[in-house]
């Protein structure tokens, strides 16, 4: 509906009209670079009945569109012009609704603005956050007037904490974002800063401040702060009352739960407003219960010791600050933990568990079962869950082909569907005993489902007993093939007793709703959701953000912690994922480390609009039973005794889409800052990019890790994005001018800071050739970075006796099945 003005000449006469248009995309609806549209209108001009129809070429990702505009009044047909804009998340009026501007510059400079409501399709408006940003409260804090405190020597030991803390930010994160320049140039300064400030010595630091010095010596300064405060009087450097290290413990768990967590937790994330005032009156608040309930302080103290508590937490919003101004981005902000952990409280592996856990908000998972498969065998492991599905089972995938990298048919995604219609017709023969027919479900993001013409065997899927496949000349035998399947599906059908009952009394549409794939295409294109936050300043749509989670499970419940299975991969489906060219693997997971995925799915249909009726059963959440927890230690017995091993510990985060939440950015922060002196990182990742986790890394190196971070060679790069690459190649500048430079300081602590290109000289199924590359890198470098390990070396010696012994005669191992 649309209201304006109509200038036939130099007067300006009243329009109101209604519009009635249909559009269609000519490629992908989510890249959005071209579309045709045909619309009608009629309405009131001048006061008499107007009407006429119009042609438009649409670029829908630039909200433009120009076409030709046909008035049965005056029988003119003139340029239209169009402007299409959301003005707010998910619509004007919600469910996509745009303001829509329309100029007619050949019939006296025309404009109509109205608003274009999108009629067809499910959850328009309502498929991404209504927010950009996480929405922080701005709360007014009481604070402790310090002209009521009067010790002395507490400001003085405040400002050693301050100074230690902000020093601390800069050498857990010694490096940001210089934006593309040189490395040498764009960091010389700041890293000269670095290394004098590292070099310099004085009694309380005799050996020079480097990082470990650095966050030994705060915590004994805060210690000694807390006695000051709860004393009254000076206390000597380094030392410390009882009391005091008591107070000063209390301070940073509380520092860390309320205020540092919380924060960090949104990592990745804009904030809006941009401020830690609803952390800090809890944080506050917590504190002051403890001075007065728990700290058993005389009263006379509580004053005092609040006021050193609430001075941290100044200190702690100064590093904020100062990272913000480093970053300039409030997603990317970090507060050191190390401002609320001594190194010895995050030096063993449970330790970091549970800090781990404390960040992110979640447990880690006992009593899992765990194994790997290795590259196309994965396409085989989902075969085998799909028939051994009797509840349910969930293909939560980022690409689902329809066609090949030659633009035919995909031969993988073929034995696929034919794969579900065989256990479809398998589950349906045993419907009389079981009384079950598995829930299917493909969960599908849009651009990968448009870019690779995934249509081709999902319609098979989504109307098995209905739909005949028709493809191009020379694949006459698939179609046979598939015909031959879908006839045994319906005879199966038809020999059901139960279920031909079942249609009597249901319907024929309920058969056929039963008896499918559900096939459900997530983060469908939708122009309403943009944000000037992604790419500075100009609008970008939510288009352009991803779902790429590739995982694949069935039949988890609550009710038995070890039913059903769960995948996770870096592959699709498709002889794309399943060639001599890809290297991946599958992570395998039974039992309660597995389960969150009922939540993860949950949590994907309600954010693509789903309301709890129209939730799938099988993924709606069950109360456990009673014995759950006894049944996961009977697994993890077992276990122990069938394998010799312990059963794995499992963690399960998930990065929602876009403005969603982050957690693994959380989970990886805390590892790639926390892991102790002598650790190992090794870093492999195919896009390397985040300068955030590249800086973090370095400062763990500072304190004495040995940090290898890897990225591939152009040749091996999945993603060859000419922008991805360039960033990754500043970023690695960055970091290789930062080992070169800091060596020493380095060396000193016993920190390595290495960066290598996965570069492999030979295919993926050559098992002699990419042992023979891997050995001759382990001679060259990778040795004198630890101990050597004899027994590896002596199997690496050994490769062609071992690979002769076991059958292999060059790519193939003899009588394997999968090659």
């Amino acid at each position: 509906a649309v209201v304006g003005w109509y200038r036939p000449s130099t007067t300006n006469d009243l329009t109101i009209l209604a519009q009635f248009g249909i559009r269609k995309d000519l490629m992908s609806p989510v890249i959005g670079l071209a579309a045709i549209g045909f619309e009608g209108y009629a309405g009131n001009q001048s006061r008499d009945f107007t009407g006429g129809g119009r042609a438009l070429f649409s670029i829908p990702a630039l909200h433009f569109s120009v076409g030709a505009d046909y008035d049965i009044n005056t029988d003119e047909l003139d340029v239209l012009l169009r402007l299409e804009l959301a003005m707010r998340r998910s619509g004007i009026f919600g469910r996509g609704s745009m303001v829509q501007i329309n100029w007619l510059p050949g019939r006296g400079n025309t404009f109509t603005v109205g608003v274009d409501v999108p009629l067809w399709g499910r959850n328009i408006g309502k498929t991404r956050p209504r927010r950009d940003a996480v929405k922080l409260a701005n709360r007014p804090l009481r604070r402790i007037d310090s002209s009521t405190v009067e010790i002395p020597a507490l400001d003085s030991s405040l400002t050693l904490v301050a100074d230690g803390a902000l020093w601390i930010a800069r050498m857990s994160m010694p490096f940001a974002d210089e934006g593309g320049k040189d490395p040498r140039e764009a960091y010389a300064e700041s890293l000269a800063e670095l290394t004098a400030h590292m070099a310099a010595s004085n009694t309380r630091f005799p050996n020079g401040r480097n990082l470990n010095e650095e966050i030994r010596v705060f915590h004994q300064e805060l210690d000694r702060t807390f006695s000051i405060a709860i004393t009254g009087r000076a206390v000597a450097h380094g030392a410390s009352t009882m009391e005091g290290r008591a107070a000063s413990a209390a301070a940073r768990r509380i520092l860390l739960d309320d205020v540092i967590f919380p924060f960090n937790r949104l990592l990745g994330q804009r904030k809006a407003p941009n401020l830690l005032d609803q952390f800090i009156a809890v944080g506050m608040s917590s504190f002051a219960r403890w001075v007065t309930t728990e700290s058993g302080l005389p009263r006379e103290r509580w004053r005092d010791v609040a006021f050193t508590f609430q001075n941290l937490v100044d200190i702690t919003i100064s590093v904020w600050r100062e990272q913000q101004d480093r970053w300039e981005d409030s997603r990317l902000v970090w507060i050191p933990l190390q401002l609320g952990l001594r190194a010895d409280e995050h030096d063993t592996q449970a330790e970091l568990d549970r800090i781990i856990e404390r960040a992110v908000g979640a447990p880690f998972q006992k009593g899992n079962r765990i194994w790997y498969v290795m590259n196309e065998d994965f396409q085989l492991e989902v075969i085998r869950s799909v028939l051994r599905a009797k509840d349910y089972h969930v293909l939560w995938i980022h690409d689902c082909r329809g066609k090949n990298g030659a633009g035919e048919p995909d031969r993988i995604a073929f034995e696929h569907t034919l794969n579900y219609l065989r256990a479809m017709t398998l589950r349906v023969r045993e419907y009389e005993d079981t009384g079950k027919l598995p829930l299917y479900m493909i969960f599908l993001d849009q651009h990968y489902f448009e870019l690779n013409k995934g249509r081709i065997f999902l319609r098979v899927l989504h109307d098995p007993l209905g739909y005949t496949l028709h493809l191009p000349n020379g694949y006459d035998a698939w179609e046979q093939e598939l015909v031959a399947v879908q006839d045994s599906l319906r005879q199966a059908i038809a020999e059901s007793t139960v279920l031909q009952v079942e249609v009597s009394q249901y319907g024929e549409k309920w058969l056929r709703n039963r008896i499918k794939v559900h096939i459900n295409i997530t983060n469908p294109s939708d122009w309403s959701f943009t944000s000037n936050h992604i790419a500075g300043i100009l609008p970008v749509p939510d288009n352009m953000m991803r779902d790429h989670r590739k995982i694949a499970f069935y039949d988890l419940t609550e009710e038995d912690p070890y039913k059903g299975l769960a995948m996770f991969t870096g592959m699709g489906i498709g002889e794309h994922y399943a060639g001599r060219n890809w290297e991946d693997r599958a992570i395998m997971i039974q039992g309660p480390g597995a389960l969150p995925l009922k939540d993860a799915a949950r949590q994907l249909l309600e954010d693509q609009g789903f309301e709890p009726q129209d939730m799938p059963y099988p993924l709606r959440a069950l109360p456990k039973p009673m014995n759950y927890d006894e049944r996961v230690l009977a697994f993890r017995d077992s276990i122990r005794h069938e394998w010799g091993a312990e059963p794995g510990e499992i963690l399960q985060l998930h990065n929602e889409t876009g403005f969603g939440s982050k957690p693994i950015n959380v989970a990886k922060a805390v590892m790639y800052s926390l892991m102790p002196a002598g650790s190992f990182y090794k870093v492999p990742d195919s896009l390397w990019q985040s300068y955030v986790y590249a800086s973090l890394l370095t400062g763990s190196a500072l304190r004495g890790c040995r940090v290898l971070i890897y990225a591939p060679t152009l040749e091996s790069a999945p993603a060859k994005a000419a922008g991805s690459l360039a960033r990754a190649h500043g970023l690695l500048g960055a970091l290789i001018n930062f080992a070169n430079v800091m060596k020493p300081e380095l060396d000193a602590e016993g920190g390595v800071l290495r960066i290598g290109l996965y570069s492999p000289e030979y295919g993926v199924g050559d098992l002699r050739g990419r042992i023979t590359q891997a050995r001759a890198g382990h001679a060259r470098w990778l040795s004198d970075l630890g101990p050597r390990n004899p027994a590896m070396v002596a199997v690496l010696d050994s490769l062609d006796q071992i690979l002769e012994s076991a059958g292999y005669t060059g790519e193939y191992l003899i009588g394997a099945d999968t090659t």
